[in-house]
């Protein structure tokens, strides 16, 4: 979004405007110091550093660097920079899927001793987005990086000097990809508090993550006890119609006038208790029931299963039911691995 700010609304960058720029001297013993301001660059001058190849450590020349930064301003809220000559970075281009844009920086470090040479902890590295092609949903962005190993003397000695570099300059060539202007590469080890602040939102997130995988595992079993709890509340209910209408069974058993009617009836309707006894053997111990109906011969039955696409040929192979079918949509429950189901099916007469 940034990109699309118009340049003069844009903040500037301030190490654009003021900032202490060491660069490396020719043979990289020495270093050359200098300050910008209002975006002009004055040479504050040059110091061999305190640990050059051949001379060892030198406190004199420690102490001179330091004197030079401090002169410089690099002490106090100066923002320092380390700049190495043009053509210093390696480049290459880079194409990616479109969604690794959000998380780039660890993308890259992943891939980093795939798409070059070297290991992401090798290299100080960054990225400038070239192309988002949202139809093809691939990114296509240029990789700068510049090696470690020879730089190391130099931060070591900026760090000893109390002036830690913020991030390395370099000037881009006229003709590359990004033509002109500088590119900078953060130096991330430089940033404690940033890095600090990353790992605990990290540490965070990652406590969030474990809790979710906790809710997840642990739900299944909650809304199987609240569906057992609410069936065994609802059969409760029941309890009494059930036993009212067995006893009346029973009465009227007594005389073959009644027992006609019954039969009669049940030949008709079904056989409500046989019904329910051919339900439960055949729903699976996985699945249970909120709603079971029963009229002119006809048998519907909600519930929740975690597969209630097998239900219906499980249904089929009672000979009890004939033509069961789905009354409703199957309804998956987001999160819950459970689906929410009505059937509808023949009572066999």
């Amino acid at each position: 979004m940034l990109d699309l700010v118009p340049a003069r609304f844009a903040r500037p960058d301030p190490s654009v405007v003021g900032a202490i720029l060491v660069e490396p001297l020719a043979g990289w013993d020495g270093v050359r110091v200098l300050r910008r301001h209002a975006g002009q660059e004055t040479s504050l001058g040059q110091v061999t550093l305190p640990h050059a190849a051949g001379f060892g450590p030198d406190p004199d020349r420690a102490a001179g660097f330091r004197a030079m930064l401090d002169a410089a301003g690099a002490g106090g809220t100066g923002i320092v920079l380390l700049r190495l000559p043009p053509g210093s970075a390696l480049q290459r281009d880079v194409t990616l899927p479109l969604g690794a844009e959000a998380a780039l920086e660890r993308v890259l470090t992943y891939e980093m001793d795939r798409l070059t040479p070297f290991a992401a902890a090798d290299v100080f590295f960054t990225w400038t987005v070239l192309r988002r092609d949202r139809e093809a949903g691939r990114l296509r962005l240029l990789l700068s990086l510049i090696p470690k190993a020879p730089l190391l003397p130099m931060l070591e000695a900026c760090r000893a000097a109390g002036a830690g570099p913020r991030a390395i300059e370099v000037d881009l060539p006229p003709d590359g990809q990004v033509a002109g202007g500088r590119l900078s590469i953060p130096l991330a080890h430089e940033r404690p508090a940033a890095a600090m602040r990353e790992r605990r939102m990290l540490a965070l997130a990652g406590s969030g993550c474990a809790a979710l995988a906790v809710a997840a595992a642990l739900l299944p079993f909650v809304l199987q006890a609240v569906g057992s709890s609410r069936l065994d509340r609802d059969i409760a209910a029941l309890r009494p119609r059930v036993d009212a209408v067995q006893a009346l069974h029973r009465r009227l058993a007594g005389g073959s006038a009644g027992a006609d009617l019954v039969e009669d009836e049940r030949r008709r309707l079904g056989d409500t208790l046989q019904v329910i006894a051919a339900v439960t053997r055949v729903l699976p111990d996985d699945s249970f029931l909120t709603d079971l109906t029963l009229r002119q011969g006809q048998l519907t039955i909600s519930g929740q299963s975690p597969a209630a696409a097998r239900l219906i040929p499980a249904i089929s192979a009672d000979p009890n039911f004939t033509a069961p079918a789905f009354s409703a949509p199957v309804t998956r429950i987001e999160g819950q691995n459970t689906d929410l189901f009505s059937i509808r099916a023949g009572v066999a007469h």
